[in-house]
């Protein structure tokens, strides 16, 4: 029947358009099949040259022969604060509140991000000692740049403060103890002479700004009773006291108390 023969035909046409598609004969299928198929060969095209640059792997030999034209020690820094900052102003702050240390340069990179060079390795270590910043009420986190790392790898929002942890006995003070209270408040970096303390523990953690802060734990002592530890930071900037949060403040911030923290800062 006539409908039969015409079904053969028009199956067997899809089957040579396909086998010429997928053999990638694109320009067999322009001349068969005209305007019909020049827009599948189109797509296929598309298709083709996405998948080679997905695919694309390329090794590079470590080499640093561009970057001894520009002297001093990479630093990255970054305000961290959902809004976008005065870059101007933060690098005027920034540069005033380093000149003790010796010369700095400072540029901008993308949105609260700066890449800085400073003179030498003595001049980064005090800059990271002295962390955390501020500039203009806001948390400036700063790290050295790596050179095996590209400036999207580093983790800014991990942040070191100097952390007093009140309401201690001194039954409890030891290295042990100290690194188990704080060990869900952040990483230990060091922990100051207790007896210079002025009658409370001086620890500074690395912490992870992305989180609500700590503002204490309950303390299990003898006679089935618990008292209160209490965790203060130090250098606190644009701070949501309700929340805990780094970079907002209460009349902004949309964040909720997260379970198991209990909300309440102090002024």
């Amino acid at each position: 029947m006539a409908w039969q023969k015409e079904l053969l035909v028009g199956n067997k046409q899809y089957n040579n358009f396909s086998n010429q598609l997928q053999s990638c004969d694109l320009e067999g299928v322009l001349s068969a099949y005209g305007e019909r198929g020049k827009k599948k060969v189109q797509q296929v095209r598309l298709k083709m040259e996405n998948r080679g640059i997905e695919e694309l792997v390329i090794q590079l030999e470590q080499s640093m022969d561009l970057l001894i034209m520009e002297s001093g020690v990479k630093l990255v820094g970054k305000v961290l604060t959902s809004k976008v900052v005065n870059i101007w102003g933060v690098g005027n702050i920034i540069k005033a509140a380093w000149n003790e240390y010796g010369g700095v340069e400072i540029k901008w990179v993308k949105e609260n991000i700066f890449t800085i060079s400073v003179k030498d390795e003595s001049m980064a270590s005090k800059l990271l000692e002295q962390a955390s910043w501020a500039a203009m009420k806001k948390i400036f986190s700063i790290k050295k740049w790596p050179s095996d790392l590209a400036l999207e790898e580093i983790v800014l929002e991990n942040v070191p403060f100097w952390v007093q942890i009140r309401g201690v006995p001194m039954c409890f003070v030891s290295l042990q103890n100290i690194k188990r209270l704080t060990k869900e408040v952040g990483e230990f970096i060091a922990i100051e002479d207790p007896g210079k303390a002025g009658g409370f523990l001086r620890v500074r953690l690395s912490i992870d700004t992305n989180r609500p802060l700590f503002n204490g734990c309950w303390l299990r002592r003898d006679q089935n009773r618990e008292t209160w530890v209490e965790f203060r930071f130090e250098k606190l900037q644009d701070f949501c006291y309700r929340y805990g949060r780094i970079g907002h403040v209460n009349t902004e911030c949309t964040f909720e108390v997260t379970h198991g923290r209990t909300a309440g800062y102090g002024e």
